[in-house]
C-alpha cells in the first residue's frame, strides 16, 4: 500500500509541473523557441564580466573623471581586454603624494595600481621587498607597444631593471614623431633694436660679444646682456662648451664637468662681458619681476637663454617694443651646440616616472594589458589630440588643434584643464601636441628671420644627431642606499663651495689665475672623484 501511495502522489506531481509549464505559455505551441537563422537556439548573452580595481594616483589639482575624454579613454580601454571596469579612484595631492606613497606601500595593503614617484629607488626598493609586482615576465605576452618604447631608449636594460633583471614600473613615456630634436629654450633678442641699429643677431658667441659692444656705445646707460634666474647664463656656455656643472655623462664615461677646461672657458666669457658693463651687474640675483622691468624699459637686449614663452611677456607692441627667437650662440671650436631639454627623438622611457602595479593585484596580466594600451599609437592620439573634428583637424596631411577663438576652448570642454595627465598616471607625453600651443615668434637661424614657434625653429636649425647633450641619455646608476647617502654628504658639500666661487670668479672676487688652487680646494671639500669612480664602476657591471 505504501509503496502504491508514493508511485501516486509521484505522478500527480509530475501532472501538476506539466500543467503549470504550459500555464506560462498559454499552451500556445507557436511560443516555443524556435532556432535562429543560424541553426544554433537563441539564447541570452551572457553578462560582461567586470572588473574592480584600485588605482591610487598623483594629482596636480583637477579630477578628469567627468571629461568626454576619460569616458572615451575607459570605452576603449574595456573594449581592449574584453570586459567592464569599475574603477576606484584614490586622488592625492601631488605635493603629499611622494610621502604617502611610501606610506601606502610600507603598509603591504597596496592598490592594485599606483602613480609613481620621482626617486625610482624608491619603487626598486619596495619591488624587491615584495609589495610590486615584477612586470618583466609579462612583457612579451602582454605589453607589446610598451617594449617598444624599452628598445628605442638607451641603457633601457640598465635604468630600468634590477641587476637579476626585474622590473617594478612603467617608465614615464615620451613620443616625439616630429624629427625634430627641439628645445623651448632658445636665445632672446629686441629684434626691433637690432634691426634698427643694423647689428647682426648673433649666432656664435665672438657675435654675441660684437653686438654687445656695439649696443653698449649706442645706449650707453644700458646692460646689453642680462640673464634669467634660470637658466643661468653659464648654463648656455656650458651647452656651446659641450660641460655641465656637475658630474655628467660625456658619452664614454662620468666626469666632473667643473673641473673641464671648456667648463672655465665659459665662465671666463661671462666675466670679459662683466668687467667691460656689457652684463647686468645684477644678472645673479635679480628676480623675473625686475628682470622683465628691465627689457621693457630699453635696459638690456639681449639674452642667451631662456624659457621660449618669455619672448611674449617682454614685448610690448603698442611701444615698438618687439623680441624675437634664435639659436644658442655656438662655440665652433666645441661643433654643434647642445640644446637645454632636448626633445628626445623616437619613444623613449624616463627612467624616474611611472606606474606600479601591486604584487597583490587579482589581475596581473589584465593589468599590464591595460597599462601597456596606454603606450598604443591610438591611445597616444586620444589622449593627446583628442577626436578629429572636435579638437583637432587634418590640414595638409598634418593635424591641427581647432581653436576658433584662441582660447583652446575646443580642447578645454573635451579634456578639462589639462593640468593632470589623464588615464593611470603617467600615461606617455606627446611632443608634437605641446609644442604646437605656442605661438609662433620671429625666429632668426642662418642669416634669416621667419615666424615659427620657438620649438620648431630650435629643431629645424639643430642637427639632431649633435643636439642632444649624451647626458640626456645616460645610463642610469644604481646606488645602494650608503653609496647613495656617501654621495649626497660629499657632493651637497662640493656643490655649495663650488656655487660660492662661481660667484667670486665672475664678479671679480677672485682671479682666474687661481683656478687650478680652487680645483684643489674643491677636491678638499669633498672627494668627489671617488663619487665620479663609483659611478662608473657601477656603469661596467
Amino acid at each position: 500500500m505504501k509503496k502504491r501511495a508514493f508511485l501516486t502522489l509521484s505522478l500527480l506531481l509530475v501532472a501538476m509541473l506539466v500543467f503549470s509549464a504550459c500555464s506560462k505559455d498559454g499552451g500556445n505551441k507557436e511560443n516555443v523557441e524556435k532556432p535562429n537563422n543560424s541553426g544554433t537556439e537563441q539564447s541570452a548573452a551572457p553578462e560582461e564580466e567586470t572588473i574592480k580595481i584600485k588605482a591610487y594616483m598623483s594629482s596636480f589639482g583637477s579630477d578628469p573623471k567627468n571629461t568626454e575624454l576619460y569616458k572615451l579613454w575607459k570605452e576603449k580601454m574595456e573594449a581592449h581586454i574584453g570586459k567592464k571596469l569599475d574603477i576606484e579612484w584614490i586622488y592625492v595631492n601631488s605635493d603629499d603624494y611622494s610621502e604617502k606613497i611610501k606610506l601606502t606601500l610600507a603598509s603591504g595593503d597596496t592598490p592594485d595600481i599606483m602613480s609613481g614617484v620621482k626617486d625610482a629607488e624608491v619603487m626598486f626598493q619596495f619591488g624587491n621587498q615584495g609589495s610590486l609586482l615584477d612586470i618583466a615576465p609579462y612583457l612579451d605576452e602582454y605589453a607589446p607597444n610598451y617594449k617598444k618604447f624599452l628598445e628605442s631608449t638607451k641603457f633601457s636594460d640598465k635604468s630600468m631593471y634590477t641587476p637579476e633583471g626585474k622590473m617594478f614600473f612603467f617608465g614615464d613615456g615620451f613620443n616625439n614623431d616630429t624629427g625634430l630634436a627641439g628645445s623651448a629654450y632658445p636665445a632672446l633678442y629686441r629684434f626691433d633694436v637690432f634691426e634698427k641699429n643694423n647689428i647682426k643677431i648673433p649666432e656664435n658667441w665672438d657675435e654675441f660679444y660684437d653686438a654687445a659692444k656695439k649696443l653698449k656705445e649706442i645706449y650707453p646707460d644700458s646692460y646689453p646682456v642680462t640673464a634669467q634666474e634660470w637658466p643661468k647664463f653659464w648654463d648656455a656656455t656650458s651647452l656651446s662648451n659641450h660641460t655641465n656643472s656637475d658630474i655628467y655623462w660625456n658619452g664614454e664615461k662620468y666626469v666632473y664637468g667643473p673641473t673641464e677646461d671648456s667648463y672655465k672657458e665659459g665662465l671666463m666669457f661671462i666675466r670679459k662681458l662683466f668687467d667691460e658693463k656689457l652684463l647686468d651687474p645684477e644678472f645673479l640675483s635679480q628676480s623675473q619681476d625686475q628682470l622683465q622691468a628691465k627689457v621693457t624699459t630699453g635696459k638690456s637686449f639681449m639674452i642667451p637663454l631662456a624659457w621660449a614663452g618669455w619672448w611674449e611677456k617682454y614685448s610690448v607692441p603698442d611701444q615698438g617694443i618687439e623680441w624675437g627667437a634664435a639659436v644658442n650662440p655656438k662655440n665652433a671650436k666645441y661643433g654643434d651646440q647642445w640644446v637645454l631639454g632636448p626633445a628626445l627623438l623616437g619613444q623613449t622611457i624616463y627612467p624616474n616616472y611611472g606606474v606600479m602595479i601591486s604584487k597583490k593585484t587579482k589581475y596581473p596580466e589584465l593589468i599590464v594589458k591595460m597599462l601597456d594600451y596606454q603606450y598604443s599609437p591610438e591611445m597616444i592620439d586620444l589622449m593627446h589630440w583628442g577626436v578629429e573634428g572636435k579638437t583637432y583637424q587634418v590640414v595638409d596631411g598634418k593635424k591641427e588643434f581647432i581653436n576658433k577663438n584662441g582660447d583652446w576652448q575646443e580642447t578645454k570642454d573635451f579634456a578639462g584643464d589639462g593640468v593632470t595627465r589623464q588615464g593611470f598616471v603617467y600615461a606617455p607625453q606627446n611632443y608634437s601636441t605641446d609644442y604646437i600651443k605656442y605661438k609662433n615668434v620671429k625666429f632668426f637661424a642662418n642669416g634669416n628671420i621667419e615666424e615659427m614657434r620657438p620649438q620648431e625653429g630650435m629643431g629645424k636649425f639643430a642637427n639632431p644627431d649633435t643636439a642632444i647633450a649624451p647626458y640626456e641619455q645616460s645610463p642610469v646608476i644604481r646606488l645602494s642606499k650608503e653609496e647613495e647617502a656617501n654621495k649626497a654628504q660629499i657632493m651637497t658639500a662640493v656643490k655649495t663651495y663650488l656655487d660660492e666661487n662661481i660667484f667670486k670668479f665672475l664678479l671679480g672676487e677672485r682671479d682666474f689665475s687661481e683656478w687650478d688652487a680652487f680645483k684643489k680646494e674643491l677636491s678638499d671639500i669633498g672627494d668627489y672623484q671617488s663619487i665620479v669612480d663609483m659611478m662608473n664602476a657601477q656603469v661596467s657591471k
